[in-house]
């Protein structure tokens, strides 16, 4: 007799019944650790309200990215909760790089600021932080990136396991709100909801209080309550797909696209109390989204021309003249079509002669080592085992991709099997699709199951009109549905097995569970 579908799931997961059970209990934030946790955290709120009380300018520094627009943004928000007007700036990935600089520490010295908050960025800005304290401005750092040998003279650092908070990362917009938290001396749902946008961005691990915080926001939201996040969600629920693959990358298309300091819009557009000033920034969000999809596309055909002429090894380097904020895109796209260790590089707006990369790995290469071994060539490299970002001389791209190449040769790639669950065509359903999110949300670190399927006819599946997609009905509300299928495949084989996972349809008000084939593999028997 075989197990159920809940058994397996279990399983899948290494947790037992009684484990399950608090996974999924009801939570709150009581369940997230509290502001407290943080050392020094009361006197760093006496610090910023001796500034409120006494008219002291205060700057809050972010990033571009979506952690760093929502970390900016909950900072902002709170200080206006606090009838305190405060200055912000959100850096220009073109104009000013990533984090608070010399250049610009010296600007804010001269605008008279006597405390500045850093937002996603701060913990390496050893330079910067000293100059400002230098010149007697008080500094706080929120910051979740990875630490330097040397801590910056910040007045207070908060970090979520610099500070000892806890004992897994999160990211800089938790940080901001942790620290939101501790001014307010209460949870905010608004601040909370942007929180949680960027544990999906950022890409943070779905365990521990990042799992309690996120499940407690899903359960408190109600459409109708935040326009902002309504816009950008449309008709979408709000969980851990819509952030990922509406919210999120509509946000981050601004930081891609926008070449100059409007990307500060951002921040007004979720601080704002006007709605008609809400609508009108949407609608520029939705033109940079629009402008960055053109942009994409035109990169695309770009990197195509430049891949006839790349001899293909171990590994995919290449350089083509696009946007810098494109790069990651282009880097993704290679690894999933070629299942290679990829950089793509383009010329620094900054400096022409400098090449700035992004890096991409599957599974079973380590990026970080790749760029220890390249440390002669490589002008800056960091990030993570399977994504990173890396800058050279462009005099020294042919000399960095041989050498990378050589290094994808003496470590070849750890075959990788992704984990999957077996299920069967009669278990596809509205219950069995509420079990399987039951486990969730899913991310980093906790991953939604691979389904596997197996022994399939391929004689009894239907196709698109173009023959190109597969959707077939199995029951009542439910089907198969996969796109761009392998139609050699298909041909020659009798049955196959295929990979995927559960998902919801609707269209005119009516539900379908589908399955979503993600792979096919012929069968073996």
């Amino acid at each position: 007799m075989r197990k159920s579908l809940f058994e397996r799931l279990l399983e899948f997961y290494k947790i037992s019944y009684e484990e399950y059970q608090i996974l999924t209990k009801e939570v709150s934030f009581n369940d997230v650790p509290s502001y407290l946790n943080f050392p020094h955290i009361n006197e760093a709120v006496s610090l910023v309200f001796d500034c409120i009380n006494n008219n002291k300018k205060i700057m809050v520094y972010g990033d571009y990215d979506a952690d760093g627009i929502m970390g900016t943004s909950i900072a902002v928000k709170a200080f206006k909760y606090l009838n305190s007007n405060i200055g912000y700036y959100i850096p220009s990935r073109y104009l000013d790089g990533y984090g608070i600089n010399l250049e610009k520490a010296k600007q804010i010295a001269e605008k008279g600021y006597e405390l500045v908050i850093t937002v996603d960025n701060g913990i390496c800005a050893n330079e910067p932080i000293k100059y400002l304290k230098d010149k007697g401005i008080k500094v706080i750092v929120l910051d979740h990136h990875q630490r330097g040998e040397e801590l910056p003279v910040a007045d207070y650092i908060f970090h979520p396991t610099v500070s000892n908070f806890g004992e897994i990362a999160s990211s800089g917009a938790f940080v901001s709100y942790i620290f939101s938290t501790a001014l307010l001396k209460r949870h905010d749902k608004y601040l909370s909801t942007m929180a949680a946008i960027s544990l999906i961005s950022d890409m943070m691990p779905l365990i521990g209080y990042n799992r309690n915080f996120l499940r407690t926001v899903f359960k408190d939201f109600k459409k109708g309550e935040f326009l902002p996040i309504d816009l950008l969600l449309e008709d979408d629920d709000f969980n851990e797909t819509s952030i990922g693959m509406r919210i999120a990358p509509k946000i981050n298309a601004v930081g891609r696209i926008v070449q100059d300091t409007s990307i500060n819009r951002l921040v007004r557009y979720f601080t704002s109390d006007d709605p008609d000033e809400v609508l009108s920034y949407h609608s520029w969000i939705e033109n940079q989204n629009e402008n960055r999809k053109i942009s994409t596309k035109i990169a695309k055909e770009k990197l195509d021309k430049v891949l006839k002429d790349t001899k293909i090894s171990k590994s995919l380097v290449v350089n083509v003249d696009i946007e810098e904020g494109l790069v990651g895109l282009l880097a993704n796209i290679l690894l999933n079509d070629y299942h290679l260790p990829c950089v793509v590089f383009t010329s620094s707006l900054e400096n022409p002669n400098i090449l700035k990369g992004s890096a991409r790995a599957m599974h079973g290469f380590d990026l970080v080592n790749s760029f220890a071994y390249l440390s002669d060539v490589t002008l800056t490299a960091g990030g993570h085992a399977l994504a990173g970002g890396v800058s050279i001389n462009k005099e020294d791209f042919e000399i960095f991709k041989d050498k990378f190449d050589e290094y994808c040769t003496m470590h070849p790639l750890q075959e990788y099997v992704e984990p999957y669950i077996d299920i069967y065509l009669n278990e596809i359903s509205n219950e069995n699709y509420n079990l399987v999110n039951s486990f969730g949300p899913f991310g980093e670190s906790w991953k939604a199951p691979l389904l596997k399927l197996s022994h399939i006819k391929t004689s009894e599946l239907m196709y698109s009109r173009s023959k190109e997609h597969i959707i077939t009905n199995i029951g009542q509300q439910t089907r198969l549905v996969g796109f761009y299928v392998d139609k050699d495949l298909m041909e020659k084989s009798l049955f196959v097995d295929m990979f995927g996972t559960l998902r919801t349809s609707t269209f005119n008000r009516l539900t379908t569970i589908e399955f979503l084939i993600k792979k096919i593999k012929q069968s073996n028997n």
